[in-house]
């Protein structure tokens, strides 16, 4: 750490969130969601291929407390798909919660005093435009209020994560300091604390943080990231398991806060709960392959968005900028 120059510093913690490298966006954003819903078998498949049936899968999944929805940041065709799919789960009246990632958790009392309007809530959560590439998520928005669910904010602040980079587990918020044992470290007999975090967990996650910024980052940044990641995740949990008993959650997160071996199903696994699903949405390769990047209960594929390399604005380890 001591040896990072600090613009070196300052351009990893802005991109402290990031699990893949974000590229182009898709042009298709506009697209009516009442085809989308209809049209889902002719977009997107699951991992064996099969055309996706967005009303069979919502059956599957009302019993859920808990739905996670992945996505990659900058394909539009992910916000429409899982807006239809957040939209048909709403149609049975369950008071539900949708937790963004894209929100940090500090703005919650604005939203939910803001008129329930979309640019209403997205300025009261100090949503970053700019950063989201909004309104690539507008229709999950639209959706949710359309629905009736409540709102929520779940991400860390950028300052909040940027202290956990730079102090560790010390300067994460109180209430998250005991989901983030350190490798190894028992649980102990408080059943509202997760399962142990293993080296094994910790190895994964700092291998993703590494491929995810393109081998770009100094080794000493590695944990210091993936521990970053670990806040978001228990922040992004807590934030689930704070609504109402019989309250339906869904997070909107990227695919790296759904996974279910690292991510915010880590961290729910210890609170009482009706049933966890996970989904992320990938896209195939670009022979048509259906290969998931992690472990997840189901995962929807859709064509490759043309995007520039993303790995162009990284630089590797000891370039001068």
């Amino acid at each position: 750490m001591r040896g990072l120059r600090r613009k070196t510093l300052d351009a990893v913690l802005a991109a402290v969130c990031v699990m893949t490298p974000a590229g182009g966006f898709a042009a298709d954003i506009a697209a009516p969601m009442s085809k989308i819903g209809d049209a889902a078998s002719d977009v997107a498949v699951d991992a064996s291929g099969q055309s996706i049936d967005v009303a069979a899968l919502a059956e599957r999944l009302r019993p859920a407390r808990y739905v996670l929805l992945g996505e990659i940041h900058d394909d539009a065709l992910h916000h429409r798909l899982r807006a239809a799919l957040l939209s048909a789960l709403l149609a049975d009246g369950r008071p539900t919660w949708v937790v963004f990632e894209q929100i940090d958790h500090q703005h919650n009392a604005a939203v939910a005093a803001a008129p329930r309007d979309t640019e209403a809530v997205v300025s009261a959560g100090h949503l970053d435009k700019k950063g989201w590439g909004w309104p690539l998520h507008r229709p999950l928005f639209d959706a949710a209020l359309a629905g009736g669910a409540t709102i929520v904010g779940g991400n860390l602040s950028r300052a909040e994560a940027s202290s956990v980079v730079r102090g560790g587990v010390a300067q994460a918020p109180v209430e998250l300091q005991r989901w983030l044992a350190g490798p190894d470290a028992a649980g102990g007999a408080d059943a509202a604390l997760p399962s142990a975090w293993t080296a094994a967990q910790d190895a994964e996650l700092r291998y993703q943080v590494d491929v995810g910024h393109c081998g770009a980052l100094p080794p000493a940044m590695l944990a210091p990231m993936a521990l970053a990641q670990r806040a978001r995740d228990a922040a992004l949990a807590a934030a689930m398991t704070a609504a109402p008993p019989g309250v339906r959650v869904m997070l909107i997160a990227g695919n790296g806060h759904v996974r279910r071996d690292i991510g915010v199903p880590h961290y729910l696994a210890a609170v009482p709960a009706n049933g966890i699903v996970s989904i992320a949405f990938l896209e195939r390769a670009k022979d048509g392959a259906t290969v998931a990047d992690g472990p997840y209960d189901e995962a929807w594929f859709t064509v490759p968005v043309e995007r520039p390399d993303p790995c162009a604005s990284f630089h590797a380890p000891g370039v001068a900028r």
